[in-house]
Formats: C-alpha cells, structure tokens, sequence
C-alpha cells in the first residue's frame, strides 16, 4: 500500500488544529489550577483559624479547669 505525502496546505491545517487545542487545553488548565489554588488557600485559612480556636479552646478548658479546682478547694 502506497503512502500518500500530505500536501502542505492538509499539514498546515493539522498543524493549526493542533495549535489551537493546545492553546485551548492550556486555558482550560490555567483556569483549573487557579481555581485550585484558590481552594487550597481558602482551607489553609481555614486551618489557621481553626488552630486559633483550638488554642482557645485549650486555653479556657485550663481557666475553666482552675476555677472549679478552686471552688473545690473551698478558697
């Protein structure tokens, strides 16, 4: 079976096809990664204020803690 050379003008137009899915797979992923990083640095936020909370938590559990062996302690 005998190949048949593409002409320039059918290469070009691969060629041009290719390119614009290239650039459109490129898009596509910019747009996605953005959005991703915008997430994970939303819930690294989240994380942060969470720590926060719980250092709270531990620190009016201890207060609390004191308080009530005071009371017990009858002072």
């Amino acid at each position: 079976m005998a190949k048949i050379a593409p002409t320039d003008e059918s290469r070009n137009a691969n060629l041009d096809a290719l390119q614009e899915a290239v650039d459109e797979w490129a898009e596509t992923e910019t747009t996605r990664l953005d959005n991703e990083a915008t997430f994970l640095r939303a819930v690294l936020s989240g994380r942060k204020a969470s720590d926060a909370g719980t250092k709270n938590l531990a620190t009016t559990s201890s207060l609390l803690q004191a308080e009530i062996n005071e009371f017990l302690a009858g002072s």
